[in-house]
């Protein structure tokens, strides 16, 4: 992972679930306004001028930006139940983010790392019920649930963050004497 900064805005997350979580929404709230108000702007003009196709396609790439806050929020969380009182930093830009945090055990570093991923695709199932209403929207999210969670098997942050997991002190060898 590149140490280089995103252009956004880094933030210490404070200890606790929930006050880390909210603390991340508000980053990313703050990051995505003009994205945000752009969207929800087309959005309403499309459906006032009666064009549902483009207010559809303005929902889909808000679904964007929540699915990219989702799959941060996701290691956030995941860090906070494993980690309470760890160090996290959240840096966060419009459809760009990362955490920066102290390592864990292999096992836990991977569950971390694999809970990102896998959010946006946990918010995508539990959205299913709303397919009657936003077909279009769920759809595309189920894309995007799906895209987070194939990208841990492929060349991402995500995937390096899984390799790099070191391994924990009971999972090392212990040295043979002898032969």
């Amino acid at each position: 992972m590149s140490d280089a900064p995103l252009g956004g805005r880094a933030m210490a997350l404070p200890p606790g679930l929930v006050r880390a979580v909210a603390r991340g929404v508000v980053a990313f709230l703050a990051a995505d306004a003009p994205a945000i108000a752009g969207l929800g702007l087309a959005a309403g003009v499309a459906i006032a001028t009666g064009h549902t196709v483009v207010a559809h396609g303005a929902a889909v790439l808000g679904l964007a930006l929540v699915a990219n806050a989702v799959h941060e929020l996701g290691h956030v969380a995941a860090y906070r139940v494993l980690a309470p009182h760890g160090r996290v930093t959240l840096e966060c830009g419009t459809l760009m983010a990362r955490i920066r945090r102290e390592p864990l055990p292999r096992r836990r570093d991977r569950l971390v790392t694999a809970a990102g991923p896998l959010a946006p695709l946990a918010a995508s199932v539990a959205a299913t019920p709303l397919v009657t209403v936003a077909p279009a929207e769920v759809i595309a999210g189920w894309v995007l649930g799906v895209a987070h969670a194939v990208s841990l098997a492929l060349p991402t942050a995500d995937r390096r963050a899984w390799r790099a997991a070191g391994p924990s002190p009971a999972e090392r060898r212990a040295p043979t004497l002898g032969a």
